[in-house]
């Protein structure tokens, strides 16, 4: 995939994050990742406090993680398809994602980044505008599928 300008700087910003990764899991290893995974979902949680609090939202519910999380994928250069069945937010990406291009170009090792981080990260966002959300990803590319669906539980 051919990157326009505008994608490569989102992935450029990605690459930033995965090396400082990855070079502390080459000198610390699970340690690191665990460290890892717990700062991801924090940042993600500040971000996503952060967008519902900017938004004037102050309903926690599925439409609420749902219009958060929309906008700061936006602002992170993805535009997933969102959508609300019930209690259940749906992330449904065949499109592009930074951190698979910058895993891709850097050659990392693609499940770990995205368990540790960009998966930790969305929980976090969702977590942000809702504190007992669960999320699960049944499909993503990282096993050869042709999308990134995550589905993300926000209890009433």
């Amino acid at each position: 995939m051919e990157l326009n300008e505008e994608e490569m700087k989102f992935v450029e910003q990605q690459m930033g994050i995965i090396g400082y990764v990855l070079a502390n899991y080459e000198r610390f290893g699970e340690d690191a990742l665990s460290i890892a995974s717990k700062y991801f979902y924090e940042l993600g949680k500040l971000t996503g406090q952060s967008a519902k609090r900017k938004m004037g939202i102050t309903e926690s519910d599925a439409n609420a993680v749902a219009a958060v999380m929309r906008v700061v994928l936006e602002q992170a250069g993805t535009k997933p398809i969102i959508r609300v069945e019930g209690d259940k937010v749906i992330i449904d990406n065949s499109e592009f994602c930074p951190v698979m291009e910058a895993v891709r170009i850097m050659n990392a090792p693609w499940e770990t980044i995205c368990r540790n981080y960009s998966w930790r990260w969305f929980e976090g966002v969702a977590a942000g505008v809702n504190p007992k959300v669960t999320m699960e990803v049944p499909e993503s590319r990282i096993w050869g599928k042709n999308r990134c669906y995550h589905i993300i539980k926000v209890p009433k």
